[in-house]
């Protein structure tokens, strides 16, 4: 085994370790999941370089065609995943409509990382309340705290396209 698919099966490993601690309803704390989010980041990074592959042209960052996810969400409007070029497009619910809120493209994300994200699949750290929807400490899924803990806190290249 190659020093690629070794750090395929760790990345793979500590993620269905990840989702089994979250199942079990465990909370983990801030800093362990910053620590966690870091070790990650540098992994995924590491895999990347060790693919060596040039970066495959997807949708164009202006016009992703983004769907509604699959549950509600106080904080992510709509989404959508390119796995050739590993771009993830998010829209977030507008301050003043859920439709006029802005729209990021967040940069070299995992497909095993989406998939997580996608399901919701980090608890929040706390109950609230807001114009598009209610969401509970501990509870999954939650895509908003999937965005903070897998996607904003792994360290992707992000910009923000309107």
């Amino acid at each position: 085994m190659d020093e690629l698919q070794e750090l395929e099966q760790l990345l793979k490993e500590l993620l269905q370790g990840i989702q089994q601690v979250i199942q079990s309803g465990e909370e983990l704390s801030d800093e362990f999941q910053s620590q966690l989010a870091k070790t990650l980041g540098i992994l995924v990074e590491r895999i990347d370089q060790l693919q060596d592959e040039n970066p495959v042209e997807g949708l164009h960052p202006q016009q992703p065609e983004l769907q509604p996810g699959p549950f509600p969400s106080s904080n992510v409007n709509s989404f959508k995943y390119d796995p050739k070029s590993q771009r993830l497009f998010v829209k977030f619910h507008g301050k003043d409509s859920a439709e006029a809120g802005p729209i990021y493209s967040y940069e070299k994300v995992p497909e095993h990382i989406f998939d997580i994200f996608r399901r919701g699949a980090v608890a929040p750290k706390t109950s609230g309340k807001n114009q598009y929807h209610q969401w509970f400490e501990g509870v999954t899924p939650s895509l908003g705290a999937s965005m903070n803990a897998l996607i904003k806190a792994g360290g992707y290249p992000f910009k923000k396209l309107r």
